[in-house]
C-alpha cells in the first residue's frame, strides 16, 4: 500500500521522496535479515533505520514482505527491448529485475553496418527486430541511441565476439590474418573504452564457432586490459563439454580476463551430457590454479535457442543464404535425415538437440512471417496434419516440415527444446557459491517462460521450498554477488549512499505459472518493484517502464 502526504504551508519539510517501513530487509551481503525502515531520496538510499528520522513525500507500508535489492540478470538477450512494445516490455520489471546484463553468447548487434544484413537476420530469433535501422558503426554509436531510449530497466552491455568477427569476416569458416586480428581488437578496444563491461562468446553459434583459440585469447586480452570480463557459452555442452570447459579456462589463464560460463550445464541425456558435479570439479580446479571463474545458470529444464541450431556445422555455414541453399537440395536433406538421429555423427562443437531429446520435445518459439505464426507453441511433429492420427511419423516427413519451416522464414525462428536438462544438475549447480542466476531471456514469438519467471522461480521454489540455500544466501546470488563480480557501482545491496533499486515481496506467496503455451503470465507475490527511486511496478500495475538507466563500465 502507497501513502502519500501533502506538504502545507508553515509545515517542516519532507526529508524522503519515498519511505518503505516495516519490511524484512535482506540488504544482499548474505548477513541475517533485519526489520528496518528505508528512506529514499534523489534515486538513492539515503537512510536505513529502525526508524526513520522524517517524513517521505510517498511511503509503501512493507511488513510482512521482503524489501531486497532489485534483482540483477547476469545473462539476458534483451538487448533491443527498448525499442519493443507489449508485455516483454513489462517481463523484467514484474519479476523484480532492475539490471541486466544484454550483449549475451556473441550475439550482440553492434557493431552493426549496413552491410551485415546477414547479421541481422541471424539474430532476429533471439533479439527481435529492434529499430527499423541498425545504424551502429561503432560501440560507442549503439550505447548513445541505448542511452536515448526508453529503457525498462538498467541496462549493461557486453560486446559480442559475433558481431566483431562478422564485420570482420563474415560468416563463413575463415581464419583471421594478423592484419584481420589487430582490426577485430581495435573493434573491441574501442567498445571497452565506450563503455562495455567485458566481451562475451558464442562458440556454438555463427560465426564464434570458427574461432580459433588464439583469437579468442587476443581479443580477451583486450577486455582484461580494461578490468572487464569474458561471459562464454562454450563451444559445446554436449559430447565435447570437457574439451570445450577446458578451452575456456585456457584463454582465461593465458589472457588473464575474468571468466563467467554461461549457463554452465550439460545435458540430461547420459548419451550427450555430464553431470553438474564434474563441471564443478573442473571450476574448482581452475580457481586452485588462479584462474578468476564464476558461472551461472537458469532454473528450468528445457531450453531454449535459435531453431537453426538443430543443424550440423556443415549445414550452417554462411548464414541464412547458405542455409536456405542446403536446405532446398534434396540430397543434402537426405543427409540431415541421417545425421538427425540419437546415434548420428559426432562433429566437433555440436550439439544434437534432435538426437537428445527427439522431435516431441522442440517446440517452435517464434515465426515472424504472418502466415507462419500458426506454428509458434507447436512440437516439430505437430506441423504435419497427420500428427494428430499418427505420433509416431517417419523422420524425414518432420525435417521436410521444419526445413520448409525455415525457408520461408529465413531461418527467422527459434525453439524452445523441452526435458533438455537434469533436475539434479540444478540443484547441485545452484548449492555452490560461485554460481549465479540468469534468465538467458529471448524476447521473440512464444517465449520459454523464462523471460517472464526466472527470478520467482528461483525464490520460490529452490529457496521457499526445497530450501537448497536461505533467503539471505539466495538474495546475495542474484543481487550483491553479480553486482560485485561485473563491479557495477552502487547495485546490489541496500546500504547508504546506494542506488534505490529494490524489490518489495511476499516470501510466501512469490512464485510464477511454468506454461510454454503461454509463458507471458506474470510471477504472484511481487508487490513492489523501485527503480532509481522511482515505484515501477505496484500491487500487480505498472506505473513506470521507462525510468532505466544505461550503465557504463567508465
Amino acid at each position: 500500500m502507497i501513502s502519500e502526504k501533502v506538504t502545507r504551508k508553515g509545515v517542516a519539510a519532507i526529508m524522503f521522496d519515498l519511505a518503505i517501513i516495516g519490511g524484512l530487509v535482506v540488504d544482499g551481503t548474505g548477513s541475517p535479515a533485519k526489520q528496518k525502515d528505508l528512506g529514499i531520496k534523489d534515486g538513492q538510499i539515503v537512510e536505513i533505520k529502525q526508524t526513520l528520522s522524517s517524513t517521505a513525500v510517498k511511503t509503501i507500508m512493507a511488513a510482512g514482505s521482503m524489501v531486497t535489492p532489485g534483482f540483477i540478470d547476469v545473462h539476458s538477450h534483451c538487448d533491443l527491448v527498448p525499442f519493443m512494445t507489449g508485455s516483454v516490455r513489462e517481463s523484467r520489471l514484474r519479476q523484480g529485475i532492475t539490471t541486466e546484463i544484454a550483449g549475451q553468447c556473441g550475439l550482440g548487434s553492434a557493431p552493426c553496418s549496413d552491410t551485415m544484413e546477414d547479421w541481422r537476420s541471424y539474430l532476429t530469433p533471439i533479439l527481435g527486430m529492434g529499430p527499423q535501422k541498425w545504424n551502429w558503426p561503432d560501440y560507442a554509436a549503439f550505447l548513445q541511441e541505448m542511452n536515448r531510449a526508453s529503457k525498462p530497466n538498467n541496462l549493461a552491455f557486453l560486446i559480442g565476439h559475433g558481431a566483431v568477427r562478422a564485420q570482420i569476416l563474415g560468416l563463413k569458416n575463415n581464419s583471421p590474418t594478423s592484419k584481420d586480428l589487430a582490426n577485430m581488437c581495435a573493434l573491441v578496444e574501442e567498445a571497452m573504452s565506450a563503455g562495455a563491461l567485458g566481451i562475451s562468446y558464442g562458440l556454438a553459434y555463427l560465426p564464434g564457432m570458427f574461432a580459433p583459440q588464439e583469437e579468442l585469447v587476443a581479443l580477451s586480452s583486450v577486455a582484461a586490459d580494461h578490468d572487464g570480463i569474458m561471459m562464454i557459452h562454450i563451444r559445446s555442452h554436449s559430447l565435447q563439454v570437457r574439451e570445450a570447459m577446458a578451452e575456456a579456462l585456457e584463454v582465461a589463464k593465458r589472457s588473464g580476463v575474468k571468466l563467467q560460463i554461461s549457463h554452465m550445464r550439460s545435458y540430461a541425456n547420459p548419451r550427450f551430457g555430464i553431470t553438474g558435479q564434474e563441471l564443478i570439479t573442473m571450476v574448482e580446479k581452475a580457481r586452485s590454479e588462479g584462474i578468476d571463474v564464476t558461472f551461472d545458470e537458469h532454473p528450468y529444464q528445457a531450453g531454449s535457442t535459435l531453431l537453426s541450431q538443430i543443424l550440423p556445422p556443415w549445414a550452417k555455414e554462411g548464414g541464412s543464404p547458405e542455409i536456405i541453399k542446403r536446405l532446398k537440395d534434396p540430397v543434402l536433406r537426405a543427409r540431415l535425415n541421417d545425421e538427425l538421429r540419437e546415434n548420428g555423427p559426432d562433429y566437433p562443437g555440436w550439439d544434437n538437440f534432435v538426437g537428445m531429446v527427439g522431435w516431441p520435445n522442440i517446440m517452435i518459439s517464434s515465426a515472424f512471417k504472418k502466415e507462419n505464426k500458426w506454428a509458434e507453441g507447436r512440437r516439430a511433429h505437430q506441423l504435419i496434419p497427420e500428427a494428430a492420427l499418427n505420433y509416431k511419423l517417419p523422420a524425414d516427413k518432420i525435417i521436410d516440415q521444419v526445413a520448409n519451416l525455415l525457408i520461408s522464414e529465413d531461418c527467422q525462428c527459434s525453439m524452445v527444446m523441452h526435458d533438455l536438462f537434469a533436475e539434479d544438475d540444478i540443484t547441485t549447480l545452484y548449492k555452490h557459491p560461485l554460481c549465479q542466476v540468469g534468465s538467458d531471456g529471448i524476447p521473440t514469438g512464444t517465449p520459454h517462460p523464462r523471460l517472464y519467471g526466472t527470478y520467482p522461480k528461483f525464490l520460490g521454489e529452490y529457496v521457499r521450498e526445497k530450501k537448497l540455500l536461505t533467503w539471505e544466501e539466495g538474495i546475495k546470488r542474484i543481487t550483491g554477488d553479480p553486482a560485485q563480480r561485473l563491479k557495477l557501482k552502487q547495485k546490489g545491496f541496500l546500504k547508504e549512499g546506494y542506488a534505490a533499486d529494490l524489490v518489495v515481496f511476499d516470501p510466501q506467496k512469490i512464485s510464477v505459472p511454468e506454461d510454454y503455451t503461454k509463458p507471458d503470465q506474470f510471477p504472484q507475490g511481487i508487490n513492489y518493484t523501485v527503480l532509481n527511486g522511482q515505484i515501477a511496478l505496484a500491487e500487480g500495475k505498472l506505473l513506470n517502464s521507462g525510468a532505466g538507466q544505461l550503465i557504463v563500465s567508465i
